[in-house]
């Protein structure tokens, strides 16, 4: 490391020597041992010319015809990579590769040190006649404009605007980002009938993509929920579509374990673009994220029966080709009876086989602290995906913690990536061993080591609840009754832990 350090000094003379000492002694080994002298002075070249209160800047350079390396470096946010790789695939690039160093914590003393990021990413795609020092141009001024966004906390907007090709670089050179909602724009969808038969009534929930709403069905009398998603763009925009599709599949789903979709439709917004609707059953008793929240970590049976239909939802919907992407304790709602069921398909994609010599890479869609590792890496995605992301799920379920947990989001994909998780037992001993094993093996860093098949999975729950090894220590385990969940209890949103772990679409 010394002579690395040396050799990166002699190519960085006009570089201010603090920084190069504060790159060497912020970033993990990890980072020193994937680049050359050469590529880390490209790297504290490129963040000496940093300026402004949230400063990013990128550099594209060609590697072979129709593929590049985009460098990109910056004041580090939660949604970074978000942002990046959004801003990449509007201007039609395929992510190849992702490599990403986030600045650790600063030692006691130097807290007024900057936190930055070094992201390296291979693209493919084609410049459409345009100058490499053209694309580089338009992605600086668009994530510079992002990054505004990234710094109040506000991803959505942040992704949006990363991703709109159409804003003139006269727009971009001062953004103004917008002022957080006021209280006419949160009641502006308030008393609206969509399909001529469900009333909004308030807001549920905010999520990444949509807004939840408690909403009555006039036909029958009945309340159910309602997910929007306003849209400003084309109406072929991937969101958009991605939406559609959710309704159109979970429309015909009949899964006693999956949150059943009554209606759905689009309809043009109040103030312009395009609105999505889609009616589903209302569930009272909230998601699992609100719960563990409230109560803390279920007893065994009760965290076992969760698992349990949670599975057979998931078994449900691989059956019918169908990848979830997203799952989480905040997609798991809660009956009044405190039966789960799945919801919040809003990054399905169904199963497909690539085609003959060809790698597809997968956008990184979900959420940080529960993606599979091939997710976190932009590969190509199957059902062994969702066993990795249900079993870290319910390993904080049962032991209330997640089991990868860094202070950002690079630094968690490079976790789930690089790190084996730890054992159920390690964290929580007095959770059953056969719990243990069965998580353990749903989240194995190899996929080729995981369960292979949903149904393998609830044959070994099964096997073990018929031999009595799937109960608590504790004989007086408490069991729910119907009336704890009764009352309107309300989903919540994917909430930010302390460290900035927040719900992304990478």
């Amino acid at each position: 490391m010394v002579d690395l350090l040396e050799s990166v000094r002699s190519h960085c003379n006009d570089v201010p020597p603090a920084l190069v000492d504060m790159h060497f002694r912020r970033l993990p080994a990890a980072y020193f041992e994937r680049y050359s002298a050469a590529d880390i002075a490209r790297h504290l070249h490129l963040l000496a010319g940093l300026s402004g209160p949230h400063p990013i800047d990128v550099e594209v350079r060609p590697l072979a015809s129709h593929a590049f390396e985009v460098l990109t470096v910056g004041r580090d946010y939660s949604g970074t990579v978000a942002c990046i790789t959004a801003a990449l695939a509007a201007d039609g690039f395929d992510l190849e590769d992702v490599q990403v160093a986030s600045y650790m914590e600063s030692e006691a003393g130097r807290d007024a040190e900057p936190h930055f990021f070094v992201v390296v990413l291979r693209v493919s795609g084609n410049l459409k006649g345009r100058a490499v020092a053209d694309v580089t141009g338009d992605l600086r001024e668009r994530l510079r404009a992002a990054f505004l966004y990234l710094a109040q906390g506000n991803l959505l907007e942040a992704q949006a605007t990363a991703a709109d090709t159409r804003i003139s670089r006269g727009d971009r050179t001062h953004p103004t980002p917008r002022p957080p909602a006021s209280e006419t724009t949160v009641a502006e969808y308030e008393g609206l009938v969509l399909g001529n038969d469900f009333r909004l009534q308030r807001k549920l929930a905010t999520g990444g993509m949509s807004d939840v709403y408690l909403a009555t069905q006039i036909s029958l009398n009945r309340t159910v929920a309602v997910k929007l998603i306003r849209h400003e763009g084309e109406a072929d925009d991937d969101l958009l579509a991605r939406f559609t599709q959710e309704a159109l599949v979970l429309g015909q789903f009949n899964c006693p374990y999956i949150v059943q979709v009554l209606a759905a439709g689009t309809m043009p917004g109040r103030s312009g673009g395009t609105l999505g609707w889609m009616a589903m059953e209302y569930m009272a008793g909230g998601d699992l994220a609100r719960w563990l929240r409230r109560k803390g970590t279920p007893p065994v049976e009760l965290g076992t029966r969760w698992f349990h239909q949670a599975l057979e939802g998931l078994h449900y919907a691989h059956r019918h080709s169908i990848l979830h992407r997203d799952l989480k304790p905040h997609n798991l709602l809660l009956t009044i009876e405190g039966n789960v069921k799945v919801t919040d398909f809003g990054l399905l994609k169904q199963v497909q086989q690539p085609a003959a010599g060809l790698t597809p890479r997968s956008a990184i869609l979900g959420t940080p602290h529960y993606m599979s590792p091939e997710q976190a890496l932009g590969e190509p995605l199957d059902e062994r995906s969702d066993i990795f992301s249900l079993g870290t799920t319910f390993f904080h379920i049962f032991s209330g913690k997640v089991p990868f947990d860094k202070n950002s989001h690079p630094a968690i994909l490079v976790q789930i990536a690089q790190e084996d998780a730890p054992r159920l037992t390690d964290l929580s001993p007095e959770a059953p061993s056969p719990l243990a094993v069965i998580l353990a093996r749903m989240m194995a860093r190899k996929k080729e080591e995981r369960y292979q098949d949903v149904g393998v999975v609830l044959e070994d729950l099964a096997s073990y609840e018929r031999r009595g090894l799937l109960k608590s220590h504790d004989p007086g385990t408490y069991v729910p009754s119907p009336g704890e969940w009764s009352g309107p209890a309300e989903t919540q949103a994917y909430l930010p832990r302390p460290e900035g772990a927040d719900d992304v679409v990478i």
